[in-house]
């Protein structure tokens, strides 16, 4: 029997968490706003185009890349709402400038890149602090519905924010939009500051290679965790760069356009709320398996995709893999936090997310050219049989069925 759904709003009962929860749906808000802004400020600059708006995004993600192994290092020395103050204060900052330089017709793509390299090396710090403080800031028997709380917030801003930050712009400018998305930051560091934790002391003689060889040297030891990184970032090199570079292609070949892709975009929105919802109640007793077959739905979009499927199924299978994704997400982190001891947390975060999400900008860029040479729907049928592959491999993987969850916390699932 699932639990009543005001106890499954359990966690926001606990005052840490409730901060941190209220912290990081701010910030997230603005971050949403921005997506919005920050592209149409772009390319408003006088002379700019679509190639100087790559380089400001490729350089808040390769800086973000560089910082975060760094950033799991420090999250484990440094009270982790610590380490997210900082962050948070960089990042508005950065935020705060570039809205200023916006607002008085300052701004310039040299200006707008250094900035987004600022904001890329705050962020870096905010996976590895963030996936270890959830499990200090809320009892473990409600730690999958505070992962799954987190994940619904950033979802239903995901939905929310971009529509709001079209507003601001139309009605306003792009620096209002981003004046706003700053505040976030400086809200979230208040927040982030009152919560109250146990730090962590570091052991005397200990340096800063020897805790980045002490967190590798754990990342490696879970055969589950390094095997699925290593087959989740590949399906993610393959998947990302065919969806979000092949997807428009195929939506304005065959499917009408930029109103039929938005479509599917927000049908994906839509099912991560749904699948949000369900990750507060649903309790596998095999919780890293079922973590890695709810992510199978993304295989029906890459499927769907190829066989250039009308918009209504593409929207489909779009909804059901926004509903996994979540659900995988929530039940993956549980996983993660009860498997990893705590003093190490926040540094193997930083090698799963890097090997998570390194490969992504080589696949998008990797994927046009391949695209041309042997064709999109070619591209897109070996980019599913890869995919496909790593996603069985993973789950066949002894040490990721193996795993269970504790039998008080059990129910709904096999």
């Amino acid at each position: 029997m699932s639990p009543p759904f005001r106890e499954r709003l359990g966690p926001l009962s606990e005052r840490p968490f409730r901060l941190l929860f209220s912290a990081t749906t701010t910030s997230t808000f603005g971050d949403a706003v921005e997506h919005v802004a920050l592209a149409f400020a772009v390319l408003a600059l006088p002379g700019a185009g679509p190639g100087d708006l790559g380089l400001v995004l490729a350089t808040r993600t390769v800086v973000n890349t560089l910082v975060v192994v760094a950033g799991g290092v420090v999250s484990d020395r440094v009270p982790r709402n610590v380490v997210l103050v900082g962050s948070s204060l960089v990042m508005g900052t950065s935020q705060a400038i570039t809205a200023a330089l916006l607002l008085t017709d300052r701004a310039s793509v040299g200006a707008l890149i250094v900035l987004a390299g600022v904001y890329g090396a705050g962020n870096g710090f905010v996976i590895p602090a963030e996936v270890g403080l959830v499990p200090q800031t809320v009892s473990s028997a409600r730690l999958q519905q505070a992962n799954a709380l987190q994940g619904l917030s950033r979802n239903l801003v995901g939905v929310l924010g971009p529509a709001l930050g079209g507003i601001l712009v139309v009605a306003g400018s792009p620096g209002s939009a981003l004046a706003i998305d700053a505040s976030t930051f400086f809200v979230a560091a208040v927040l982030f500051a009152a919560i109250r934790i146990p730090g962590h002391v570091p052991r005397e003689g200990e340096g800063f290679f020897r805790e980045l060889r002490e967190g590798w040297q754990e990342f490696t030891r879970h055969t589950w965790l390094w095997s699925t990184v290593l087959l989740f970032g590949i399906s993610n090199f393959v998947f990302v760069g065919c969806w979000a570079v092949l997807g428009p292609v195929v939506a304005k070949e065959e499917l009408g356009g930029a109103g039929a892709w938005a479509t599917v975009l927000s049908a994906w929105g839509v099912g991560a709320i749904v699948g949000g919802l369900a990750a507060l109640r649903y309790r596998p007793k095999r919780p890293l398996l079922a973590s890695v077959l709810v992510a199978w739905p993304l295989l029906l979009q890459l499927l769907a995709l190829a066989l250039y499927a009308p918009t209504w199924a593409l929207a489909a299978a779009s909804f059901v893999s926004g509903a996994g994704i979540a659900m995988h997400l929530a039940l993956w982190f549980t996983v993660f936090q009860r498997e990893v001891p705590a003093h190490a947390q926040s540094r193997v975060s930083s090698y799963d997310a890097l090997g998570s999400f390194v490969l992504i900008p080589l696949g998008m860029a990797a994927v046009g050219p391949v695209a041309a040479a042997i064709g999109v729907q070619e591209t897109l049928w070996a980019a599913f049989v890869i995919a496909l592959a790593c996603q069985v491999t993973i789950a066949l993987v002894p040490s990721v069925r193996s795993i269970r969850a504790p039998e008080a916390e059990t129910g709904l699932g096999a």
